[in-house]
């Protein structure tokens, strides 16, 4: 049995625990009852709700990756996980933006 646990590896993400994963869930449902309270009580002007939103999804997608994907960089290979995360995510914003920059390029010329 040692013998199976020493050859598996754990790919950069830690050991695996169910508090990790508890203690994500009443995260994320506390961020979610946060955005859905900011919604139902109409009580902020419309930027505020809609900058509670967007503030709740952020770290609520920073819980997510700790919590469920345990990035972390406690190893090499988390290193270069998390390193990898974050070209994903610099790749993404250029090929939003790139495309938002475009559409908007056509639609100012055709006018």
């Amino acid at each position: 049995m040692q013998q199976h646990e020493a050859n598996q590896s754990d790919f950069g993400t830690g050991r695996k625990t169910l508090g990790i994963y508890i203690t994500g869930v009443i995260l994320c449902s506390i961020l979610v009852l946060i955005a859905f309270g900011a919604v139902m009580t109409n009580a902020l002007p419309k930027w505020e709700t809609f900058t509670i939103i967007y503030c709740a999804a952020i770290i609520q997608l920073f819980v997510q990756v700790v919590c469920f994907l345990r990035l972390n960089i406690k190893t090499e290979q988390g290193k270069i996980n998390v390193m990898s995360f974050i070209f994903t995510g610099v790749i993404l914003f250029v090929i939003v933006l790139g495309s938002i920059w475009i559409m908007w390029n056509v639609s100012y010329n055709v006018m």
